[in-house]
């Protein structure tokens, strides 16, 4: 079962009346899936708050509802204040555990930078990452090493590099650039500076001193 557990309660408000429940501490939430009616029930705010900070964002969760029953579900969207950012109404999918899902997981990076890429720039390309797996396998994010990345004969990271995980399947284009090593611009500025010199270098013919005309004639 989902480490991830929050608890809710069916809810008869609806329509401009939420904003009491909001007003309450309460979000909104509908609970629907495949071959049954849409729920409307309600969670507190602050539990779902840090429910999406542990990983609810993208891993499974367990719904224990006032009745008695309890649901396992994919948090889908969330909506927050633009101001406070605080949920204002939730979306939670009802899933069959046994039915692979495909979802997208964040992408987080570890580990440092070898010394031979200190004078270069990382750049990560993608955030997310579609997977599919069963809804107890999804994972809150995807670690990536970026240590590889020496700036010589590792420059970018691609999904085909990304770790072997049990029963997760990635989706996305194997070729698809996720991180990457770029000189950064003052090392850039550096190098065309000084190709400029030698080429302004190699422009400039020398002066000879005293050299007189081939057809020129001193005055006695």
């Amino acid at each position: 079962m989902s480490e991830l557990k929050i608890d809710a309660q069916m809810r008869v408000v609806t329509g401009n009346k939420v904003k009491q429940l909001r007003r309450d501490g309460l979000v909104p939430v509908v609970i629907y899936g495949q071959g049954q009616d849409p729920v409307n029930a309600q969670v507190d705010s602050t539990s779902l708050d840090r429910l999406i900070q542990a990983g609810g964002a993208t891993q499974l969760v367990e719904v224990n509802m006032d009745q008695g029953s309890m649901l396992n579900v994919l948090i889908r969207e969330v909506q927050r204040d633009p101001v406070r950012r605080n949920p204002t109404h939730a979306d939670f999918y009802t899933v069959n555990m046994r039915v692979k899902q495909q979802v997208s997981v964040p992408i987080i990076s570890i580990g440092e930078l070898p010394d031979s890429a200190a004078r270069m720039v990382l750049i990560q390309s993608v955030s997310d990452v579609e997977i599919e797996a069963l809804p107890s396998d999804i994972p809150a994010h995807i670690e990536v090493d970026i240590s590889v990345l020496d700036g010589e004969e590792v420059d970018r990271i691609t999904i085909a590099d990304l770790p072997a995980l049990a029963g997760i399947t990635y989706l996305d284009d194997a070729e698809e650039t996720l991180f990457s090593l770029v000189a950064s611009r003052t090392e850039t500025e550096a190098e065309a500076d000084e190709e400029e010199e030698i080429e302004y270098g190699e422009s400039m013919e020398p002066e000879v001193i005293g050299e007189k005309d081939d057809d020129g004639d001193d005055d006695e």
